[in-house]
């Protein structure tokens, strides 16, 4: 088996691709955190030295098979391309997690026992270029992650994930080219009080693409785009930007808006220090801002969530718990979470009136919510039975279309 430099890793891919290979498999193995834990023990030296030890394990293992390439792609990602049918390269990746399995590797006076994620994929002519390849094996890691320390995870070119993924990435040139030319534009969607002794005006801002026709599309392909390419972060500093503008163009109000925001975002410390600029240069009120954040976020980002939520609580702005029932939701996290409301998934709503556990869960949080102090917000209210639903089980406010549907809010080419 040869060793291959990334570059010639990529060039290797290139021709199998072009030649439209049937016969060969990449193998992707990515080490887990050990190698942080090394680095925080023993410094770079320390890592190195155990990536080069794992190597070589890798190297012993598998170097004998014949026509084959191994090669380091980034600092702990090795590609392995074999000259063999998937089902083989499957038993040769799950016996090369179980030999890891056991495995300690001594770096000095330290011990270690390093696991390995692998995801494997067929070099199946459908990828041609190594972009695709790479895209793929991507998502097979992906898969093998969420599952676990050496997990193998195998996926295919018909994976419904990768027809999503290129039609993603063919909206990423419009998607940049649109928030540098200012064609998304801003909508609200009113969120209605559903008693008397709720005051407070509210809409949820909604982005809408309008293209060089002049025809305005949903924000769902962008947004789910944006998530993909790990561009939501922009999103967010855009709808920010043009909400500021049109808060500064208006009349003084009490409405309360709602801004959604991206995990990308709650990892980017200075979006912060954006927002407070921001609303001081165009004089806007922070108490009348909402920040929504889903739970899964939360989930995913815990204590940097928390700390972003607690900041953005200190600057006077509202939060929004959103998506309620789709992440951990039990009552040992909600009061963790400090929000003045929490919005329940519009699955539940949905089947609210024939489904007894989605019943069962919008209870749960109703409850919840005023166990905590805590108003609740149902989505996708859409039929008079469903609102009166809601009403009985105490929930405070309703979005939908039946309540409202998203009207223009701001037009930046129009206002400028």
């Amino acid at each position: 088996m040869d060793l291959l430099t990334r570059p010639l890793v990529i060039e290797t891919l290139k021709k199998l691709s072009e030649n439209n290979d049937i016969c060969h498999t990449l193998i992707y193995i990515e080490i887990n955190n050990t190698l942080q834990i090394t680095s925080l023990l023993q410094g770079m030296a320390g890592e190195e030295e155990l990536i080069s030890a794992i190597q070589t394990l890798i190297f012993n293992k598998i170097g004998h098979l014949p026509d084959s390439y191994m090669g380091k792609l980034s600092w702990n990602r090795f590609a392995i391309i074999v000259n063999l049918p998937v089902k083989t390269s499957v038993a040769i990746a799950e016996d090369l997690a179980a030999f890891f399995e056991e495995k300690c590797i001594h770096i000095g006076p330290h011990p270690y026992y390093p696991k390995i994620i692998t995801g494997v994929i067929p070099l199946s002519p459908e990828y041609r270029v190594p972009e695709k390849i790479l895209t793929a094996v991507d998502e097979a890691l992906y898969q093998a992650r969420r599952t676990g320390n050496n997990a193998v995870k195998v996926i295919d070119h018909n994976a419904p994930i990768f027809h999503s993924y290129y039609d993603s990435l063919k909206r990423v040139p419009v998607l940049k080219d649109g928030l540098i030319n200012n064609a998304f534009l801003l909508y609200a969607q009113p969120i209605v009080p559903l008693n008397k002794n709720l005051s407070e005006r509210k809409a949820e801002i909604l982005v809408r693409y309008k293209d060089p026709e002049g025809e305005v599309n949903s924000d769902y392909q962008f947004v789910k785009t944006a998530n993909l390419f790990r561009v939501g972060r922009d999103i967010d500093l855009y709808v920010v930007q043009q909400f500021c503008r049109f808060m500064q163009q208006q009349k003084p109000t009490d409405m309360i808006y709602s801004l959604n925001i991206s995990g990308f975002t709650v990892r980017f410390p200075p979006f912060l220090d954006i927002v407070k600029h921001t609303f001081k240069k165009y004089g806007v009120n922070p108490e009348q801002v909402c920040f929504e954040i889903t739970e899964t976020v939360i989930d995913r980002d815990y204590p940097q969530a928390i700390q972003f939520m607690h900041s953005l609580k200190q600057l006077g702005c509202q939060l929004a718990l959103d998506d309620i029932g789709m992440g951990s939701s039990n009552l040992a996290n909600l009061p963790k979470f400090n929000v003045d409301f929490m919005k329940i998934d519009g699955a539940f709503i949905n089947n609210v009136l024939t489904d007894p556990y989605c019943e069962l869960v919008v209870n749960f949080i109703t409850s919840a919510a005023k166990l905590f102090n805590k108003k609740t917000i149902a989505e996708y209210i859409e039929t008079p039975q469903q609102l009166e639903k809601i009403k009985q089980l105490g929930v405070d406010y309703a979005q939908g279309f039946l309540t409202g549907r998203p009207e223009l809010l701001f037009d930046p080419l129009q206002n400028g």
